[in-house]
């Protein structure tokens, strides 16, 4: 049931925003607005610490949250996650059997939350798990063991009818690739996709459930260049076509992260990361390539609404969290 409507954003269901910090701070931050103007002032998340982007989704009436870290014991990396009741996060707990190179992205889905990952150092592998509330799956390799990505994996969280996937092709290859599955278990490289575009950095891919072409899935994918624009195009068919790419009053060398909130096609985050400016700014986002300041909702200018007291050395994680709506 959807609640009652702000300006800018539905009451009762906040859009929370986690990241880790910039320069020599690794700590684990998050922030929330209720109205989609506002945000209330950062806070610390315990002594966590995170050497890439978090990873945020909401799943059986928790928040989630899922970083990647530096196991001092081993000296090797490890995913790690936490929940959020509303009121304080758990202790961290390892994923188990989840190691990687990169930052591990979530998804919500029926058979629960599902966690993707590249493999360790140079295993070029995707690798998955999932956590029913109480027990995890074993980690299991995807798309046969095929080594597809140098990169991590951006997934929908949530609002879609199949669970998507977006990365970077394996070595050297920067097209952006996508894949679906619907139950986020079962995925198959007869279904992955080449988009016909490249991105320097990490792709971003958010969408909805039956609004675009024939009730089909609508997607919204991000990349920035090698000079860190920030490029995005909208699809709806459920990636069967794209709109031709437009550029964004946005500006980052790594990616953007993305939340379905709102009426909008997506609200987006990103940290800029150019000289040293490391400084964090969002958006909404409307017919998919026309992105728009989240308080007057005119258009977006770049250098707009950046959020005070917070910088990050990679973009933010979004997730919507509260009473939900159908």
């Amino acid at each position: 049931m959807r609640g009652p409507r702000s300006d800018f954003g539905w009451v009762g269901v906040p859009l929370y925003m986690a990241w880790r910090g910039a320069l020599g701070d690794a700590g684990l931050w998050w922030s929330r607005t209720d109205d989609g103007a506002c945000w209330i002032p950062r806070q610390r998340m315990f002594r966590a610490t995170s050497l890439e982007k978090p990873a945020l989704a909401a799943w059986g009436g928790l928040l989630y949250l899922a970083w990647r870290t530096a196991d001092a014991g081993r000296g090797r990396a490890t995913l790690w996650c936490s929940a959020f009741d509303g009121r304080r996060w758990s202790g961290p707990r390892p994923v188990p059997g989840a190691r990687s190179s990169h930052g591990p992205s979530l998804a919500a889905g029926d058979g629960g939350l599902h966690v993707y990952w590249k493999g360790e150092g140079g295993d070029e592998r995707l690798w998955h798990t999932a956590f029913d509330g109480r027990f995890w799956r074993p980690a299991q390799v995807l798309f046969d063991g095929w080594p597809v990505t140098a990169s991590r994996p951006c997934a929908t969280v949530t609002h879609t009818s199949r669970v998507w996937l977006a990365f970077t092709g394996a070595g050297q290859d920067r097209t952006i690739h996508l894949c679906s599955s619907l139950d986020g278990a079962a995925w198959s490289r007869r279904d992955v996709v080449r988009v016909p575009q490249a991105a320097s950095a990490w792709p971003s891919v958010v969408g909805r459930t039956g609004t675009g072409h024939r009730g089909a899935d609508r997607l919204l994918l991000a990349w920035p260049d090698h000079d860190g624009r920030v490029w995005c195009a909208l699809s709806e068919d459920a990636a069967g076509h794209w709109s031709q790419p437009a550029a964004v009053p946005a500006r980052t060398l790594r990616g953007v992260g993305f939340a379905g909130w709102d009426r909008t096609d997506a609200y987006a985050a990103w940290a800029v990361g150019l000289g040293d400016d490391h400084s964090i700014h969002w958006a909404a986002t409307a017919g998919g390539t026309s992105w728009q300041d989240p308080q007057t909702r005119g258009p977006l200018e770049h250098g707009q609404r950046r959020l005070e007291d917070r910088a990050s050395l990679r973009e933010p994680a979004l997730a919507a969290y509260g009473p939900m709506w159908q």
